[in-house]
Protein backbone atom coordinates (compact mmCIF):
# COMPACT_ATOMS: atom_id res chain seq x y z
CA UNK A 1 0.00 0.00 0.00
CA UNK A 2 3.14 2.35 1.15
CA UNK A 3 4.48 2.07 -2.76
CA UNK A 4 1.64 2.62 -4.78
CA UNK A 5 1.07 5.70 -2.45
CA UNK A 6 4.36 7.29 -3.55
CA UNK A 7 3.50 5.83 -7.30
CA UNK A 8 0.03 7.90 -6.61
CA UNK A 9 -0.65 11.38 -7.75
CA UNK A 10 -2.96 13.86 -5.55
CA UNK A 11 -5.91 15.97 -6.95
CA UNK A 12 -4.36 19.63 -6.45
CA UNK A 13 -8.37 20.50 -5.89
CA UNK A 14 -9.52 17.87 -3.70
CA UNK A 15 -6.50 16.49 -2.08
CA UNK A 16 -7.69 12.74 -2.99
CA UNK A 17 -4.90 10.16 -4.29
CA UNK A 18 -5.26 8.92 -7.80
CA UNK A 19 -3.03 7.21 -9.76
CA UNK A 20 -4.49 8.57 -13.38
CA UNK A 21 -6.96 10.41 -14.58
CA UNK A 22 -9.77 8.64 -16.17
CA UNK A 23 -9.44 4.56 -15.59
CA UNK A 24 -11.95 2.73 -17.97
CA UNK A 25 -12.23 -0.96 -17.45
CA UNK A 26 -14.47 -3.44 -19.46
CA UNK A 27 -17.21 -0.65 -20.54
CA UNK A 28 -20.02 -1.43 -22.09
CA UNK A 29 -22.63 0.43 -23.02
CA UNK A 30 -25.64 -0.75 -25.25
CA UNK A 31 -29.16 0.36 -26.44
CA UNK A 32 -31.62 -2.31 -26.82
CA UNK A 33 -30.07 -4.63 -29.17
CA UNK A 34 -27.17 -2.44 -30.17
CA UNK A 35 -23.58 -2.04 -28.41
CA UNK A 36 -22.22 1.37 -28.73
CA UNK A 37 -19.41 0.83 -26.45
CA UNK A 38 -18.15 -3.28 -26.40
CA UNK A 39 -15.75 -3.99 -23.29
CA UNK A 40 -13.52 -1.15 -23.91
CA UNK A 41 -10.09 -0.71 -21.16
CA UNK A 42 -8.64 2.66 -21.71
CA UNK A 43 -6.18 4.77 -19.14
CA UNK A 44 -5.43 8.42 -19.41
CA UNK A 45 -2.52 9.18 -17.08
CA UNK A 46 -1.93 12.16 -15.41
CA UNK A 47 -0.77 15.27 -17.75
CA UNK A 48 -1.55 12.97 -20.46
CA UNK A 49 -3.61 14.26 -23.54
CA UNK A 50 -4.94 11.52 -25.64
CA UNK A 51 -6.68 11.33 -28.91
CA UNK A 52 -10.24 8.97 -29.34
CA UNK A 53 -9.92 8.46 -32.76
CA UNK A 54 -12.25 6.61 -34.84
CA UNK A 55 -14.57 6.91 -37.95
CA UNK A 56 -18.64 8.35 -36.95
CA UNK A 57 -20.67 5.44 -35.15
CA UNK A 58 -17.73 3.99 -33.58
CA UNK A 59 -18.71 5.31 -30.21
CA UNK A 60 -16.79 8.38 -29.11
CA UNK A 61 -20.10 9.93 -28.11
CA UNK A 62 -21.15 7.51 -25.96
CA UNK A 63 -18.17 6.68 -24.73
CA UNK A 64 -17.14 10.25 -23.37
CA UNK A 65 -20.89 10.77 -21.75
CA UNK A 66 -20.30 7.27 -19.92
CA UNK A 67 -17.18 8.67 -18.52
CA UNK A 68 -18.48 12.49 -17.60
CA UNK A 69 -21.89 10.83 -15.90
CA UNK A 70 -24.27 11.66 -18.87
CA UNK A 71 -25.41 7.93 -19.65
CA UNK A 72 -25.16 4.90 -17.45
CA UNK A 73 -22.85 1.56 -18.22
CA UNK A 74 -24.25 -1.16 -18.95
CA UNK A 75 -21.70 -3.16 -17.68
CA UNK A 76 -17.73 -2.14 -16.79
CA UNK A 77 -16.33 0.93 -14.90
CA UNK A 78 -14.99 4.36 -15.47
CA UNK A 79 -13.07 6.46 -12.98
CA UNK A 80 -11.88 9.93 -13.18
CA UNK A 81 -9.45 11.21 -10.43
CA UNK A 82 -9.84 7.72 -9.06
CA UNK A 83 -13.39 8.49 -8.34
CA UNK A 84 -16.18 6.09 -9.75
CA UNK A 85 -18.45 8.29 -12.55
CA UNK A 86 -21.56 6.33 -10.95
CA UNK A 87 -21.14 9.45 -8.33
CA UNK A 88 -21.16 12.04 -11.34
CA UNK A 89 -21.06 15.22 -8.79
CA UNK A 90 -17.95 14.32 -7.08
CA UNK A 91 -16.29 12.85 -10.58
CA UNK A 92 -16.76 16.06 -12.03
CA UNK A 93 -15.53 18.37 -9.63
CA UNK A 94 -12.23 18.74 -11.39
CA UNK A 95 -13.64 18.04 -14.81
CA UNK A 96 -14.32 20.65 -17.29
CA UNK A 97 -16.06 18.76 -20.56
CA UNK A 98 -17.79 19.68 -23.74
CA UNK A 99 -20.21 16.63 -25.07
CA UNK A 100 -21.36 17.55 -28.60
CA UNK A 101 -22.02 20.92 -30.18
CA UNK A 102 -23.81 22.81 -26.88
CA UNK A 103 -25.39 25.92 -27.59
CA UNK A 104 -24.58 29.87 -25.79
CA UNK A 105 -27.19 32.08 -24.76
CA UNK A 106 -27.09 34.18 -28.05
CA UNK A 107 -27.97 37.05 -26.23
CA UNK A 108 -25.74 36.52 -23.65
CA UNK A 109 -21.69 38.58 -24.12
CA UNK A 110 -18.72 36.07 -23.16
CA UNK A 111 -18.58 38.25 -19.95
CA UNK A 112 -22.17 37.34 -18.75
CA UNK A 113 -22.04 33.87 -19.24
CA UNK A 114 -18.59 32.48 -17.81
CA UNK A 115 -20.16 35.02 -14.65
CA UNK A 116 -23.04 32.40 -15.09
CA UNK A 117 -21.16 29.63 -15.26
CA UNK A 118 -17.99 30.71 -12.36
CA UNK A 119 -20.87 31.25 -10.01
CA UNK A 120 -22.33 27.82 -10.92
CA UNK A 121 -19.15 26.43 -10.16
CA UNK A 122 -18.77 28.08 -6.94
CA UNK A 123 -16.49 30.98 -8.02
CA UNK A 124 -17.01 34.51 -6.47
CA UNK A 125 -16.43 38.11 -5.28
CA UNK A 126 -13.03 39.74 -6.89
CA UNK A 127 -11.58 35.97 -7.90
CA UNK A 128 -14.59 35.46 -10.60
CA UNK A 129 -13.43 38.95 -12.56
CA UNK A 130 -9.75 37.96 -12.65
CA UNK A 131 -11.03 34.28 -13.53
CA UNK A 132 -12.77 35.23 -16.89
CA UNK A 133 -9.91 37.56 -17.95
CA UNK A 134 -7.97 34.48 -17.54
CA UNK A 135 -9.84 32.32 -19.65
CA UNK A 136 -11.06 34.55 -22.26
CA UNK A 137 -6.97 35.12 -22.68
CA UNK A 138 -6.21 31.60 -22.91
CA UNK A 139 -9.11 31.37 -25.59
CA UNK A 140 -7.87 34.81 -27.82
CA UNK A 141 -11.67 36.17 -26.94
CA UNK A 142 -10.32 39.04 -24.78
CA UNK A 143 -11.42 41.31 -27.02
CA UNK A 144 -14.88 40.60 -27.82
CA UNK A 145 -15.84 40.34 -24.33
CA UNK A 146 -18.49 42.43 -24.01
CA UNK A 147 -20.46 41.37 -27.45
CA UNK A 148 -23.31 39.63 -28.17
CA UNK A 149 -22.30 35.91 -28.59
CA UNK A 150 -24.93 35.35 -31.34
CA UNK A 151 -23.13 37.52 -33.62
CA UNK A 152 -20.16 35.60 -33.09
CA UNK A 153 -19.13 33.20 -36.05
CA UNK A 154 -19.16 29.33 -35.81
CA UNK A 155 -15.22 29.48 -34.53
CA UNK A 156 -15.65 32.48 -31.73
CA UNK A 157 -18.94 30.47 -30.33
CA UNK A 158 -16.78 27.26 -29.81
CA UNK A 159 -13.83 29.40 -28.43
CA UNK A 160 -16.59 30.37 -25.50
CA UNK A 161 -18.19 27.31 -25.32
CA UNK A 162 -13.92 25.87 -24.41
CA UNK A 163 -14.11 28.76 -22.26
CA UNK A 164 -17.12 27.46 -19.80
CA UNK A 165 -15.32 24.38 -19.48
CA UNK A 166 -11.98 26.41 -18.66
CA UNK A 167 -13.69 28.32 -15.52
CA UNK A 168 -12.98 25.93 -12.63
CA UNK A 169 -9.70 25.43 -13.64
CA UNK A 170 -9.93 21.74 -14.25
CA UNK A 171 -7.03 19.13 -13.83
CA UNK A 172 -8.95 17.25 -16.89
CA UNK A 173 -10.70 18.39 -20.17
CA UNK A 174 -12.69 16.01 -22.04
CA UNK A 175 -13.55 17.25 -25.17
CA UNK A 176 -16.16 15.86 -27.80
CA UNK A 177 -15.17 16.95 -31.64
CA UNK A 178 -14.11 20.34 -30.30
CA UNK A 179 -13.49 21.47 -34.35
CA UNK A 180 -16.21 19.40 -36.10
CA UNK A 181 -17.80 21.61 -38.79
CA UNK A 182 -15.36 24.50 -38.46
CA UNK A 183 -13.72 26.12 -41.56
CA UNK A 184 -9.83 26.01 -41.71
CA UNK A 185 -9.21 29.22 -40.25
CA UNK A 186 -11.60 28.09 -37.11
CA UNK A 187 -10.07 24.72 -36.86
CA UNK A 188 -6.22 25.77 -36.99
CA UNK A 189 -7.52 28.39 -33.96
CA UNK A 190 -9.01 25.92 -31.80
CA UNK A 191 -6.61 23.88 -32.38
CA UNK A 192 -3.93 25.97 -30.76
CA UNK A 193 -5.80 26.72 -28.07
CA UNK A 194 -5.65 22.60 -27.18
CA UNK A 195 -1.84 23.21 -27.85
CA UNK A 196 -1.68 26.10 -25.32
CA UNK A 197 -3.83 24.86 -22.44
CA UNK A 198 -1.26 21.92 -22.29
CA UNK A 199 0.61 22.02 -19.20
CA UNK A 200 2.28 19.07 -16.78
CA UNK A 201 -0.64 18.55 -14.00
CA UNK A 202 -3.70 18.73 -16.32
CA UNK A 203 -5.05 16.44 -18.94
CA UNK A 204 -6.64 15.60 -21.77
CA UNK A 205 -9.13 13.40 -23.68
CA UNK A 206 -10.21 14.51 -26.78
CA UNK A 207 -12.48 12.66 -29.34
CA UNK A 208 -11.86 13.15 -33.01
CA UNK A 209 -12.13 11.42 -36.60
CA UNK A 210 -9.32 14.28 -37.19
CA UNK A 211 -5.68 12.54 -38.05
CA UNK A 212 -4.01 16.03 -37.56
CA UNK A 213 -5.55 16.91 -34.70
CA UNK A 214 -4.37 13.97 -32.50
CA UNK A 215 -0.23 14.04 -34.26
CA UNK A 216 -0.35 17.86 -33.57
CA UNK A 217 -2.09 17.82 -29.94
CA UNK A 218 -1.83 14.73 -28.58
CA UNK A 219 0.73 12.75 -26.82
CA UNK A 220 -1.20 9.27 -26.96
CA UNK A 221 -3.94 7.66 -29.12
CA UNK A 222 -6.93 5.10 -28.73
CA UNK A 223 -8.54 4.32 -31.98
CA UNK A 224 -11.67 2.23 -31.81
CA UNK A 225 -14.09 0.89 -34.35
CA UNK A 226 -17.20 -0.39 -33.73
CA UNK A 227 -17.22 0.03 -29.82
CA UNK A 228 -13.89 -1.72 -29.22
CA UNK A 229 -9.99 -0.39 -29.62
CA UNK A 230 -8.33 -1.60 -31.90
CA UNK A 231 -5.14 0.62 -30.94
CA UNK A 232 -3.78 2.39 -28.43
CA UNK A 233 -0.19 3.75 -28.18
CA UNK A 234 1.76 6.55 -28.07
CA UNK A 235 1.83 8.74 -30.93
CA UNK A 236 5.72 9.23 -30.86
CA UNK A 237 6.42 5.83 -30.59
CA UNK A 238 4.04 4.60 -33.51
CA UNK A 239 5.06 7.32 -35.53
CA UNK A 240 9.01 5.81 -34.95
CA UNK A 241 8.19 2.23 -35.78
CA UNK A 242 6.58 2.83 -39.22
CA UNK A 243 8.91 5.51 -39.63
CA UNK A 244 11.09 2.94 -41.97
CA UNK A 245 7.52 1.82 -43.76
CA UNK A 246 6.82 4.37 -46.45
CA UNK A 247 4.90 3.91 -49.49
CA UNK A 248 4.38 5.60 -53.16
CA UNK A 249 1.86 5.59 -55.50
CA UNK A 250 3.62 5.78 -59.10
CA UNK A 251 1.93 6.81 -62.41
CA UNK A 252 3.11 5.69 -65.88
CA UNK A 253 2.64 6.57 -69.61
CA UNK A 254 3.24 3.27 -71.11
CA UNK A 255 1.30 -0.17 -69.98
CA UNK A 256 3.09 -1.42 -66.98
CA UNK A 257 4.70 -4.79 -67.83
CA UNK A 258 5.21 -8.23 -65.60
CA UNK A 259 9.22 -7.86 -66.52
CA UNK A 260 8.79 -4.63 -64.49
CA UNK A 261 7.19 -5.58 -61.90
CA UNK A 262 9.68 -8.87 -61.50
CA UNK A 263 12.56 -5.84 -61.34
CA UNK A 264 10.85 -4.07 -58.86
CA UNK A 265 9.90 -7.05 -56.03
CA UNK A 266 13.38 -7.67 -56.38
CA UNK A 267 14.46 -3.64 -56.11
CA UNK A 268 16.96 -3.64 -52.55
CA UNK A 269 14.43 -2.30 -49.53
CA UNK A 270 11.41 -2.86 -51.44
CA UNK A 271 9.17 -5.05 -49.17
CA UNK A 272 6.24 -4.98 -51.12
CA UNK A 273 4.89 -4.35 -54.77
CA UNK A 274 1.57 -4.14 -56.69
CA UNK A 275 -0.28 -3.04 -59.76
CA UNK A 276 -2.89 -0.90 -59.13
CA UNK A 277 -4.20 -0.70 -62.69
CA UNK A 278 -2.35 -0.40 -66.17
CA UNK A 279 -0.60 2.44 -65.90
CA UNK A 280 -0.01 2.45 -61.89
CA UNK A 281 1.79 0.98 -58.71
CA UNK A 282 2.59 0.97 -55.69
CA UNK A 283 5.63 0.23 -54.07
CA UNK A 284 6.61 0.40 -49.95
CA UNK A 285 9.85 0.61 -48.54
CA UNK A 286 11.34 -1.23 -45.51
CA UNK A 287 14.70 0.12 -45.93
CA UNK A 288 16.17 3.18 -47.44
CA UNK A 289 13.62 5.37 -48.94
CA UNK A 290 15.30 5.14 -52.44
CA UNK A 291 12.73 7.04 -54.83
CA UNK A 292 15.38 7.71 -57.39
CA UNK A 293 16.41 3.86 -57.74
CA UNK A 294 12.86 3.45 -58.72
CA UNK A 295 12.26 6.65 -61.73
CA UNK A 296 15.53 4.97 -63.08
CA UNK A 297 14.04 1.48 -63.11
CA UNK A 298 11.34 3.40 -64.84
CA UNK A 299 13.45 4.81 -67.44
CA UNK A 300 14.98 1.53 -68.08
CA UNK A 301 11.77 -0.23 -68.92
CA UNK A 302 10.75 2.90 -70.75
CA UNK A 303 7.43 3.53 -68.92
CA UNK A 304 7.40 7.33 -68.91
CA UNK A 305 6.61 8.58 -65.09
CA UNK A 306 3.78 10.51 -64.99
CA UNK A 307 3.70 11.16 -61.35
CA UNK A 308 5.16 9.50 -58.15
CA UNK A 309 3.64 10.45 -54.80
CA UNK A 310 3.68 9.71 -51.42
CA UNK A 311 1.18 7.58 -49.54
CA UNK A 312 -0.74 9.53 -46.23
CA UNK A 313 0.97 9.76 -43.00
CA UNK A 314 2.07 6.73 -40.68
CA UNK A 315 -0.83 8.07 -38.91
CA UNK A 316 -3.34 7.66 -41.50
CA UNK A 317 -2.07 4.84 -43.22
CA UNK A 318 -2.81 2.92 -39.66
CA UNK A 319 -6.21 4.47 -38.66
CA UNK A 320 -7.46 3.55 -42.29
CA UNK A 321 -6.40 -0.39 -42.19
CA UNK A 322 -7.71 -0.90 -38.59
CA UNK A 323 -10.82 1.07 -38.85
CA UNK A 324 -11.99 0.06 -42.13
CA UNK A 325 -13.65 1.75 -45.02
CA UNK A 326 -17.16 -0.18 -44.74
CA UNK A 327 -17.08 2.02 -41.44
CA UNK A 328 -17.70 5.56 -43.29
CA UNK A 329 -21.50 5.12 -43.43
CA UNK A 330 -21.49 4.22 -40.18
CA UNK A 331 -24.31 6.37 -37.57
CA UNK A 332 -22.87 8.10 -34.28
Amino acid sequence: MLAQLFNADICRKCGDIFTNAIDVSGLTKSFGGFTAVNNVNMTVRKGEYMGLLGPNGAGKSTMLKVITGMLSPTSGSAFVNGVDCKDHRKAMETVGCVIETPECYPNFTPTEILSYVGKLRGITGPGLNARIREVLDEVRMWEWRDRPIGKFSKGMKQRITLAQALMPDPDILIFDEPTSGLDPRGLVEVREILKGLKRSDRSLLVSTHMLNEVSEVCDSVTIIRRGQVVLSDNVKDLLKRKAGNVTIDVTVRNSITQGFMDDLKNFVGISDAQRTDEHSFAATFSGNDDREGIVELVKQHRLGLFSLNQKGSDLETSYLSLTGEEDKDDIR
